[in-house]
């Protein structure tokens, strides 16, 4: 391992966020606007705000626990880090008690039938997100706009909106929440393209469960992030397939339609996953784990640095190098023992990359279904308005979080070997390197 060459974390601050949290914090000293982030005071906010009192499954409760704690006593929060990681908890809460109070007025929503879902599982950064928003491309299928992952339980005026035709106050929330985004980490969209309508993974819902990696790219918090690598999530899984069925419901989705799913989430618990949807077909995309670790390793810390001014580049690229191995392992052996052969398709970011057509054929000659005009002409207008590096390019190293790449590669070889991976550039271990 070597030392990390990144600047400091506050170096990334935008300087008016910089004297805010430097005036905050002079406040604090003298008492004044201080930021509690204790569970009793969370929940009592959360029913005050709502003027509800039922948060549901009582299971969530452990999580949200572990993560308090360790966000008090590891993260080292700057001010504004503690208002942001306040306010996304008490959006979380009071989601939950919108959920409880929507069942209760229309319990008809539990009785949907989810279809087994296509699910794409793969690393973070290792071509899912393509996979994902072609697939998506395909009326066929049913996906998550980036909207409704954050904010997918309808508010009381949400559907006096929609009876009127006007914008959702969830829409309006968001479009204002990416705006704060992309100001204090612009950095963050050349890692992952965000945008209100875009098409977006399901993590959103399953942190409603509080066992979601977002915390863990928002904060420093390892114990929270092994209590999530040592517990089952069977609770936070379920309560996602909740969300989905209120989602369906409220757009009046067909009832036969499958959706089409995807998180890096899922190489942690896929357990879990095969738990809520036995029946589903996986599509399992691999990358050079490599590139793989020291992608996910900028994009951890290109989120993370904006909550503390003392995160390290050399800690971020520890405990993600380490977290990687531990889900390759898990999710090799979930695969072996949980998922029937017939349900799992292989493709590598490689082939996707050199022919996304082809890999497509592929994909669906899995799924047993025809390509239809719509998708092709669809997943071919995606492409043509999302060219690589659209907005920037994604540069990184894994020197940046002082790992060493041939350490990386040798702790990793048995998921390369497995898959047989390429390199995506010169093998540091051959004896003699091509022409």
């Amino acid at each position: 391992m070597t030392d990390s060459i990144l600047p400091k974390a506050t170096q990334y601050h935008r300087m008016p966020v910089r004297l805010l949290n430097g005036l905050l914090r002079g406040l604090n000293t003298l008492g004044v606007a201080r930021i509690k982030l204790d569970q009793a005071t969370l929940l009592a906010r959360a029913k005050s705000d709502t003027g509800l009192s039922d948060f549901g499954d009582p299971r969530f409760m452990e999580p949200m626990q572990v993560l308090l704690q360790s966000l008090e006593t590891e993260a080292e929060l700057n001010p504004i880090g503690r208002f942001l990681n306040r306010s996304n908890i008490l959006r979380l809460l009071k989601h939950r008690l919108y959920v409880e109070d929507l069942l209760k007025r229309h319990p008809e929503i539990l009785e949907r039938e989810i279809p087994d879902p296509v699910v794409i599982v793969g690393l973070a950064r290792s071509g899912t997100t393509r996979l994902h928003r072609l697939l998506a491309a395909d009326e066929r299928f049913l996906h998550l706009k980036a909207w409704e992952s954050v904010n997918p339980v309808p508010y009381p005026k949400s559907f006096s909106a929609r009876d009127k035709g006007s914008v959702d106050p969830r829409i309006t929330a968001i479009d204002l929440g990416l705006k704060a985004v992309l100001y204090m980490s612009p950095q963050i969209a050349a890692v992952h393209p965000l945008g209100t309508f875009e098409i977006e993974e399901e993590v959103g819902l399953i942190q409603h469960g509080f066992s979601s990696q977002i915390f863990e790219l928002q904060a420093k918090v390892p114990r929270f992030g092994e209590w999530l690598m040592s517990h089952d999530q069977i609770a936070a899984y379920e309560y996602m397939v909740v969300l989905m069925k209120i989602i369906s419901w409220y757009r009046n989705d067909p009832v036969d339609k499958p959706w089409i799913l995807k998180t890096p989430q899922h190489m942690q618990d896929l357990d879990a996953l095969m738990r809520v949807f036995p029946g589903a077909k996986l599509i399992c995309s691999h990358r050079d784990p490599i590139k793989c670790v020291g992608s996910a390793c900028s994009m951890t810390w290109n989120a993370i640095l904006r909550d503390s001014d003392s995160v390290t580049a050399d800690w971020v690229g520890q405990a993600w190098f380490s977290k990687t191995e531990r889900m390759l392992k898990k999710t090799m052996r979930v695969r072996k023992q949980m998922v029937p052969a017939e349900n799992q398709y292989d493709v590598q970011y490689a082939d996707i990359g050199a022919d996304w057509q082809q890999a497509i054929r592929g994909i669906y000659d899995f799924l047993d279904m025809p390509i239809t005009e719509q998708a092709k002409n669809s997943m071919q207008a995606w492409v043509d308005s999302n060219v690589q590096h659209k907005h920037g390019a994604h540069k990184y190293s894994l020197a940046n979080f002082g790992l060493d790449r041939d350490e990386v590669d040798q702790r990793l070889m048995f998921y390369r070997d497995h898959y047989n991976i390429p390199y995506e550039n010169s093998n540091p271990h051959a004896q003699q390197e091509p022409a």
